[in-house]
């Protein structure tokens, strides 16, 4: 299976560029280079041992790994986006494919109860601060976020698959 897969309709961690969750992480390398990604030679995105470039949702990404004890634990993709607009459009996109795999978000930023818990607590929220959901799954736990500008990066929106093993409450 390759990328398109996993937005194109049910993914599960062994969908999600070829390994499953507990994998030895020197075999990411070696499937990727055989999908015929890039290795991407870049600072790595915080908290991930490799990334890749490729194409995903007709626009480039990043497919990225992270590992403890040389085993896969998390894996997820990193786009860009162009503004605002755009982000939103491909959150949106991602928000509703992820939820047609694995039902309504256990968590979701932009639903009522958090936006009342959130002002009640007496903070403003922006749209970018309600276009993050949690989705629970069987064996990992599903985030997708959209993230303003920084210093060095535009917008970006992200998209990851954690182990239930690595997951904190």
């Amino acid at each position: 299976m390759v990328v398109s897969t996993l937005l194109a309709g049910p993914a599960t961690a062994a969908e999600l560029r070829l390994l499953e969750f507990g994998a030895p992480c020197d075999q990411i390398v070696k499937q990727e280079s055989a999908s015929g990604a890039e290795a991407y030679e870049g600072k790595l995105p915080s908290g991930y041992q490799f990334a890749f470039r490729i194409r995903e949702l007709d626009r480039e990404a990043l497919a990225v790994y992270a590992c403890d004890g040389g085993k896969l634990y998390r894996t997820g993709y990193i786009f860009d986006a162009r503004d605002e607009a755009d982000a939103a459009a491909l959150y949106a996109t991602i928000k509703k494919r992820v939820s047609r795999e694995r039902g309504k978000p256990s968590y979701d930023f932009a639903s009522a109860a958090h936006r009342k818990k959130m002002t009640d607590a007496g903070a403003t929220l922006s749209p970018v601060d309600t276009m993050v959901a949690f989705w629970d799954g069987k064996s990992s736990e599903a985030h997708a976020s959209v993230s303003e500008p920084s210093k060095d990066r535009g917008w970006r929106v992200t998209l990851s698959y954690t182990a239930n093993t690595h997951v904190k409450e």
